[in-house]
């Protein structure tokens, strides 16, 4: 064996697996350590700034069909009160808090209200109904010519509620506007319209 060949073979013997070097170690050391450090900063911003979602999504349905009210002019006429509705149609607004924390009233910016914008004056809130049934803290505000206010209120973590509104006519577009603060608000699908 050369003296070349002798010394190669000393060097490869003595630096065995790279597991038992203490370079290795003081590395992994350091990744891990980087890696608590971070997600102790994760937990810390995530507990800080809470998430609050709002998802909404509108519904539609006319409650007489378009061929009842081509046929039946002469014979059908639906009042309420001394109202006489020419097409009548119940707008259904489902708001859910998807989110990790309540949206309450501290959310309302200035106490501004939610609006729903039909584009067409509400005749009459028909219902209102919540998940769970005791999670009513959004309490209608007044209808106008344009829609209905919604007040500022509380709605818990994995609430929802639906509010269930008589029009007359069709509506040319469905809009929910609001100031809240801090809250994520996202339609969760394109309103829905049956006849």
């Amino acid at each position: 064996m050369t003296p070349t060949l002798a010394a190669a073979t000393d060097v490869v013997a003595a630096s065995g697996p790279f597991w038992s070097s203490e370079t290795f170690w003081a590395a992994a050391g350091v990744v891990v350590g980087a890696g608590v450090g971070a997600a102790g900063v994760y937990a810390t911003r995530r507990a800080a700034f809470p998430k609050r979602r709002l998802v909404y999504s509108f519904s539609s349905s006319s409650l007489v069909q378009r061929h009842q009210r081509n046929v039946s002019a002469n014979v059908l006429h639906i009042r309420l009160g001394e109202r006489e509705l020419h097409n009548p149609r119940l707008v259904s607004l489902r708001l859910e808090n998807t989110g990790r924390r309540d949206i309450s009233s501290a959310q309302f910016d200035q106490g501004d209200p939610l609006r729903i914008v039909l584009g067409l004056p509400v005749v009459e809130l028909v219902s209102m109904a919540a998940e769970p049934p005791g999670a009513l803290g959004l309490r209608p505000g007044g209808l106008d010519d344009h829609g209905m206010s919604i007040s500022p209120g509380r709605l818990g973590a994995g609430e929802a509620i639906t509010y269930t509104l008589l029009v007359d006519g069709d509506p040319s577009f469905y809009r929910l506007t609001h100031a809240l603060i801090d809250v994520k608000v996202r339609e969760k699908f394109p309103p829905k319209t049956d006849g």
